[in-house]
């Protein structure tokens, strides 16, 4: 049959109030196509059977591809004439992902359950927006219930991209080596990709923005604010520019990240090292390790690539004070020569004899600069041998702690009478040939204050200065300076070879002056 009329909720009921549970199961139809049969529970309990009046539902505006976490408006438009009484408007499983528009025309979050809607009266369109969680092939179902029943559905497809996020890099700091007292400059990259939209956000340093300013617009550096350095993410066109001038010494990690009020859109992390950077030069060797002492008794931590990706255009090394240092002679280097390892040339280190003869050794850079030479001979000639380089007369005696050795029926080869001689080891070039006769001599201060131009001028080069002008002024090493040279512009010439010959001889005038002292 045919039935019209209004609204369940005037009264208008097609079965009888009953308390048993059997009315929801009963399969009742309606032949008016604009009617369901509804299913009504009383606030007794008691249950009923009424014609409730279909709702058309319609979205509108909804476009059919939406950004992950990018909102998107949309509208529902209710159709309900001569109905009464209120339905709820729901989205289902999607009701998190959505806000409705209030009646001050503010997005309020989407009761759990659904919304209540009026369904007095005619047509009603309600605003919203959605806001996608995850990617794919999507559909919205927004629906009209009244207690059991569905009074209208509508359906929308669309589909959500993925989401690419901000992404940040600091560069020019990664593995840096930062002298103490010093600053270092640095760039961030920040790329929003789909966050442009977010608007206003902040570059920040943590717990280091007060050790960095950032370059302003005229190019001034500014100390960097304390909450960060507002950027406007729609804007970002360039890197921006820091400086850091760190205030601890060691190991540290600088981390920037770009965060919107407390969440944290994207953030990097790069590893740097502070310290007063003596220099080490090693010559026929390999640094093997570098560890740092770590913060508050924690284990050391190894600086080893830092180190070496720092080294400076003459292949030396700036190595931090207190640092252990491991090197070795460098074996591959010499795999084909025909020569292995002999000794090591040192100067820098208070004690080059605990050294010398160990193919590979551990130090700990002191804060003076080191050098050290590996020194190689013939790899047939067995170690515990003379290294016969053939006759070598020094006048007609060798002194040896006041004993004298004689020439007469053989020659001695340069390491022998090196050991007889108690020399520490051999110098390969005349700075380490000063330093190791000015060192057994006791550093003695030299007459002369005047500095050579083509030795080192930094505090951490004294040592050598001294040592140079000291074995100069006693005519221990020979004077290559042309004649007429002033004083002021004589040369030392530290990294000119010194033969063994030479040595010798210098080491055996060192003992005499020290024995005339």
């Amino acid at each position: 049959m045919t039935i019209e009329c209004a609204d369940p909720s005037d009264g208008r009921q097609l079965t009888k109030d009953t308390e048993t549970n059997y009315q929801k199961d009963l399969n009742l139809t309606s032949a008016n196509e604009d009617y369901l049969v509804g299913y009504k529970k009383t606030a007794d309990g008691k249950e009923y059977r009424c014609l409730s009046k279909k709702v058309g539902v319609t979205i509108n505006g909804l476009k059919g591809e939406i950004k992950a976490e990018d909102p998107a408006e949309f509208t529902v438009t209710l159709t309900h004439e001569n109905s009464t009484g209120t339905g709820i408007l729901t989205f289902g499983d999607k009701n998190s992902e959505i806000e409705y528009k209030d009646k001050n025309g503010a997005y309020q979050p989407m009761p759990k359950d659904g919304r209540e809607v009026d369904l007095s009266g005619n047509n009603k369109n309600y605003e919203f927006r959605i806001t996608p969680k995850d990617a794919g092939e999507q559909k919205l179902t927004a629906a009209v219930v009244r207690d059991d029943v569905k009074l209208g559905t509508a359906d929308k497809d669309y589909t959500v991209a993925g989401r690419v996020h901000t992404t940040v890099t600091i560069e020019g700091l990664e593995n840096a080596v930062i002298k103490e007292g010093e600053s270092k400059d640095f760039t961030v990259k920040v790329t929003p990709n789909d966050d442009a939209n977010l608007g206003e956000a902040f570059i920040d340093f943590g717990d280091k923005n007060s050790e960095i300013e950032y370059q302003d617009k005229n190019g001034e550096y500014k100390p960097m604010p304390e909450g960060g350095l507002p950027i406007d993410l729609s804007k970002v066109k360039e890197q921006y520019t820091f400086r850091i001038t760190p205030q601890e010494t060691g190991k540290q990690t600088l981390t920037a990240a770009v965060k919107q009020d407390k969440k944290e859109l994207a953030k990097d992390e790069k590893d740097f090292v502070v310290s007063e950077m003596p220099i080490l030069t090693l010559k026929d060797g390999v640094i093997t390790s570098v560890t740092v002492p770590g913060k508050n008794g924690a284990d050391p931590e190894d600086i080893t690539e830092i180190v070496k990706k720092n080294a400076n255009e003459d292949g030396s090394f700036h190595v931090p004070e207190g640092a252990t240092v491991s090197v070795a002679f460098d074996k591959d280097a010499f795999a084909d020569s025909g020569l292995k390892f002999g000794h090591w040339d040192i100067t820098g280190l208070d004690d080059p004899n605990a050294y010398q003869d160990k193919e590979s050794f551990a130090f700990v850079m002191p804060a003076k600069a080191v050098t050290l030479k590996a020194m190689t001979q013939d790899a047939t000639i067995e170690d515990d041998e003379p290294d016969i380089v053939g006759p070598i007369v020094i006048g007609t005696t060798v002194v040896v702690g006041g004993a004298v050795l004689g020439y007469q029926a053989y020659s001695l080869g340069a390491e022998f009478a090196g050991k007889l001689m108690a020399l520490p080891y051999f110098p390969s070039n005349r700075s380490a040939l000063a330093m190791m006769l000015w060192e057994d001599a006791g550093k003695p201060m030299p007459e002369s204050e005047l500095l050579y131009p083509d030795v080192g001028q930094e505090e951490q080069d004294m040592d050598l200065q001294h040592a140079a002008r000291w074995a100069m002024e006693n005519e221990l090493i020979p004077d290559l300076n042309d004649e007429g040279t002033a004083p002021e512009e004589m040369k030392f010439y530290p990294d000119n070879a010194v033969s063994k010959i030479d040595v010798l001889n210098a080491w055996q005038k060192a003992q005499e002056l020290k024995q005339n002292a």
